[in-house]
């Protein structure tokens, strides 16, 4: 695991312990479907963080059998979520990153979001439908 991987999750799990008058929400990264399908790793697994003002910073083993970290901040609009970051674990370069996403329903404090990340580039990457699970 790289250094900033590591210096991410400790980021993360100091943020989830830190004392606060509202709880914030914790996710975690389940699954993908890219389309076109190539070689892509489906399972994604991770944790992310959000808290009640937006900022949101998380990490995931990402589509390409590497770790990803990121950090931003999450407008929402009732169901509808979009999160603005930086990404790390793509090339050799921090990626900007634009997610839309949907919370689906509530069940007893569990929420699943489905995420649409678009392909960008033409020759390159898929669409992607991303599963997460929210506390």
């Amino acid at each position: 695991m790289s250094y900033l991987t590591r210096i991410a999750l400790l980021a993360l799990a100091v943020m989830a312990m830190a004392p606060s008058t509202q709880a914030g929400t914790i996710g975690f990264h389940v699954a993908s479907h890219h389309a076109p399908a190539k070689n892509y790793n489906n399972a994604n697994p991770g944790i992310y963080y959000r808290n009640d003002e937006g900022w949101t910073a998380g990490a995931y083993r990402n589509s390409l059998r590497k770790y990803s970290v990121y950090a931003g901040y999450t407008w929402k609009f009732g169901v509808l979520d979009v999160t603005t970051a930086g990404v790390t674990g793509y090339f050799n370069t921090v990626q900007p990153l634009l997610v839309p996403s949907i919370s689906l329903f509530t069940y007893h404090g569990i929420t699943p979001r489905i995420a649409y990340i678009p392909r960008v580039e033409k020759k390159i990457g898929a669409h992607v439908l991303h599963l997460m699970i929210e506390y």
